[in-house]
């Protein structure tokens, strides 16, 4: 019997991980299918009771569930606990335990594509969601010093720093509001990551002045529709470093494969099904 996977998320119009995990079956010949589950606000725990009925064997989690669908599972990776927001769901003997390959995939891909080590660093992080957390996580523990996080509701971003701060006591981390964001110090900054869906087609652009950063300065733009967002082009104008979101999508998503199958999925098949998906959607 073919094995069910898919994302669950709301909108998923932007997506590209079907393409991305069908091409991995193919190349492997093994009996799965990867589906689109495109689930309205308030429809989750609903979704999750089907899931389990239809014997689903794993899912990813997309905008904006992460965190919202943890209480509906039947348990948690110890890793995604910490974190607290999951991005990955396995049926593990008829129950889905949540997972988190988020931030791993997201240090993997910065490091790969740019060189920048993260020990030692001072990041500017926009947004306080459940990709947010993963990032922030997984920097930290990468060596990252000082973390200011920017967020629209400033509670979300103080709820972050004093989560973060149980577990990397030794980093310094800090909320401001969207406002300040160009009233910071941006010449100390070395790494800005964008973790909100601003930037997607249609979705605006970040507020932030751009031309007073060092050369060196990485900026990291987490949505990947399209590759080139408005922040990425404006960072590239002003002659700054800059990382997309394709090789954090492709990472995390091969970890998802392997947490799901027990195989590991060939990743190059996968970055080119995500490359050529989106000149498709461009």
């Amino acid at each position: 019997m073919t094995s069910v996977l898919g994302i669950v998320g709301h909108p998923l119009d932007h997506s590209v991980s079907v393409p991305m995990h069908m091409s991995a079956i193919f190349t492997l010949g093994i009996d799965y299918v990867y589906m689109s589950f495109d689930i309205l606000p308030g429809n989750v725990a609903h979704a999750v009771v089907q899931f389990k009925k239809e014997h689903i064997k794993g899912f990813n989690v997309t905008i904006p569930y992460k965190e919202i669908i943890m209480p509906y599972l039947d348990g948690v990776d110890e890793y995604a606990s910490r974190v607290g927001a999951v991005n990955t769901v396995n049926n593990e003997n008829g129950r889905l335990k949540g997972y988190n390959t988020d931030g791993t995939g997201y240090v993997k891909s910065l490091r790969e594509q740019t060189g920048l080590d993260p020990r030692g660093k001072k990041v500017l992080m926009i947004g306080a969601g459940g990709a947010a957390k993963a990032v922030a996580f997984s920097l930290l523990e990468a060596g990252v010093q000082t973390i200011i996080i920017a967020n629209r509701t400033p509670e979300r971003a103080e709820s972050l720093c004093r989560h973060l701060k149980i577990y990397f006591s030794g980093a310094s981390s800090q909320c401001i509001g969207m406002p300040d964001i160009n009233t910071i110090d941006h010449k100390a900054i070395n790494l800005v990551i964008n973790t909100t869906s601003l930037g997607m087609k249609g979705a605006g652009d970040i507020d932030i002045d751009l031309t007073d950063f060092e050369n060196d300065t990485v900026v990291s733009d987490i949505v990947y529709n399209p590759l080139e967002t408005p922040l990425l082009k404006r960072a590239g104008q002003a002659g700054l470093k800059t990382h997309d979101g394709a090789g954090m999508l492709v990472y995390q998503g091969a970890e998802s494969f392997r947490i799901w199958t027990g195989v590991q999925p060939p990743v190059d098949v996968m970055r080119q099904a995500v490359l050529r998906a989106l000149q498709e959607h461009h």
